[in-house]
């Protein structure tokens, strides 16, 4: 019993980032359940009441679907198991946690969960695959990032999204400060001071001087000696702290230190803006608003340049808004980025080998909680293959979109 519980524990999983390969071979039937959160202030560590209110309801919207669709219920026995175990613990971390929504995307074996950084209206889809769209939203480009906290002889990781940023332990490899690096530093203020606590346990120390460098002035020795550090520092994101992540890196530093990092630096998704300020001088909070004013901008400059060269890419057989043409690209993986008008829904689907479109001219919902189970949504097949292969997916209001049928790509090539 023990062991059966343990393995339905481990079944749920908690995901900061979506990437359809982690389920995308999940067997059906399978359930996607949006739930809203209604209170952002929680008394307790807990799932608010009114929220289980609405879980169970769409827990029971779920199963009579399930029940309906799959009359022999062994054949969903272990998505009712996963339900109630949802519904009994109320305490979870994913609870805890809960921002403006939740998604759970449910089958037999596995539970992915999301927490959503904005609200969602309660809805319930059984189908053979998931239904992700609502979650598009949550995870465009822009929601998640590192923050690189330099200083001329000492540096911190920082994550971060829209609401926190969480300071990093360092692997033991990686060493954060010139001292540990650099044997032959004259850092013996830095090493008393180095557990002393700054913004974010984050402190700049400033002034070292090697016994190797004759009579340099101190300007030229601390241009060169940060340099030397500031290699080091490259090496270890790279090689350490990042490796294939391509969330973006966004520099925090001292404005005398951006060109001078900017001219080492290999790092491939370090962002052109930085944070040109001391880092120790900045709260959690400060440090959160100013990454998320240059996560934005990047972002809105990124999509405008999508939008100015698509009328120009469609001229040349570089772009698209056809169904059947996008469909083909999404085969042959060469979309580059895909535009989702947000509340568009095209019932129907695609094949992911052939390129084959289908529709479905009869959607036929039973209520406005629950999506026809055999009207899957092009779109939301389109989005995912899109995320599948790498692609950039933008969801836009209806006046943003460049077509008025809810879907644009471009090419790669």
């Amino acid at each position: 019993m023990k062991d059966a519980l343990k393995e339905l524990q481990d079944s749920i999983h908690v995901l900061d980032n979506f990437d359809p390969k982690a389920y995308e071979q999940a067997e059906p039937p399978l359930v996607s359940l949006y739930l809203p959160i209604h209170r952002d202030q929680r008394e307790e560590p807990r799932r608010d009441e009114w929220d289980g209110i609405e879980l169970k309801d769409l827990k029971e919207e779920a199963e009579r679907t399930l029940r309906e669709k799959f009359p022999n219920e062994k054949d969903w026995a272990g998505i009712d198991e996963r339900l109630e175990y949802l519904m009994a613990h109320p305490d979870l971390p994913l609870w805890q946690n809960a921002r403006e929504g939740v998604a759970l995307l449910v089958s037999n074996t596995d539970v992915y969960a999301f927490n959503l950084d904005f609200p969602v209206n309660p809805c319930v889809v059984v189908g053979a695959a998931y239904y992700t769209k609502p979650l598009l939203r949550n995870f465009q480009y822009g929601a998640h990032y590192y923050l690189l906290a330099l200083g001329a002889d000492r540096f911190g990781w920082i994550k971060g999204d829209q609401h926190s940023v969480k300071r990093m332990a360092l692997p033991p490899e990686v060493k954060s400060s010139f001292s540990e690096l650099f044997a032959n530093s004259d850092e013996t203020e830095a090493n008393e001071r180095k557990h002393e606590e700054g913004a974010l346990d984050f402190i700049t120390l400033e002034g070292h001087m090697s016994p190797y460098h004759d009579f340099q002035s101190r300007k030229n020795v601390a241009k060169e000696e940060a340099e030397k550090f500031f290699r080091s520092v490259n090496k270890a994101v790279d090689d350490h702290l990042v490796r294939d992540d391509a969330t973006p890196i966004i520099l925090v530093t001292l404005p005398e230190h951006v060109a001078a990092f900017r001219k080492v630096s290999t790092l491939q998704h370090l962002l052109p803006t930085a944070i040109e300020k001391d880092p120790a001088s900045l709260t959690g909070e400060q440090l959160r608003d100013d990454a998320m004013a240059i996560m934005e901008a990047d972002r809105q400059t990124k999509l405008q340049k999508v939008l100015d060269e698509f009328a120009y890419d469609l001229s040349k057989g570089k772009a698209t808004d056809d169904y059947n043409d996008l469909a083909m690209a999404l085969v042959e993986r060469k979309v580059a980025a895909l535009l989702v008008e947000e509340g568009k829904g095209i019932p129907g689907t695609f094949d992911p080998q052939t390129g084959d479109v289908f529709f479905d001219a009869d959607p036929n919902p039973t209520d406005d909680k629950v999506l026809d189970p055999a009207s899957p949504d092009l779109v939301d097949a389109f989005s995912q293959a899109a995320l599948a292969q790498g692609a950039h997916v933008y969801v836009l209001p209806a006046a943003q979109m460049p077509s008025a049928k809810g879907v644009a790509a471009l090419y790669r090539y």
